[in-house]
């Protein structure tokens, strides 16, 4: 009886493990599409520079086709980001899981990695340092 209690125990341990986040959608599945910055107030909280404030940033929007690979943990593809007027700030490759989006753009900026925060089917609150600056930036984009 004991041997049998140890066993349903971790068997529920090893389930709620591996269940993925904590709301079981995976971020690769809901990362396709057209995402805004979100422009209110806390929407973009900046650490470490006092300087540099929201409207610093340049991207507006965020657009991730679907056109690489998905294997349920992973998703590859291309993003591009606009500024508010329309015109391409950064344009390249992407990786997401459900822990990080890794923006590679193709324009030689280098790599970003972002820390997904949290995320639902509409809104990514994402975290980035920029060493360059010595700042940390937590913001949200939404999905239109």
């Amino acid at each position: 009886m004991i041997y049998k209690a140890a066993f349903l125990a971790a068997l529920l341990f090893v389930l709620a493990c591996g269940g993925g986040d904590d709301d079981g959608r995976r971020l690769g599945e809901i990362i396709v599409g057209t995402w805004q910055r979100g422009w209110g107030e806390g929407d973009v909280i900046i650490e470490g520079n006092p300087e540099l404030q929201p409207e610093n940033f340049a991207y507006d929007l965020f657009v991730f086709h679907d056109d690489g690979s998905y294997n349920g943990m992973v998703r590859k593809g291309t993003f591009v980001a606009y500024d508010t007027y329309g015109s391409i700030v950064y344009e390249g490759n992407y990786q997401c899981d459900n822990h990080n989006l890794k923006l590679e753009p193709s324009t030689g900026e280098g790599k970003m990695l972002a820390q997904v925060v949290t995320f639902t089917d509409d809104t990514l609150q994402l975290r980035y340092e920029n060493e360059d600056y010595n700042i940390t930036v937590t913001f949200i984009v939404r999905k239109l």
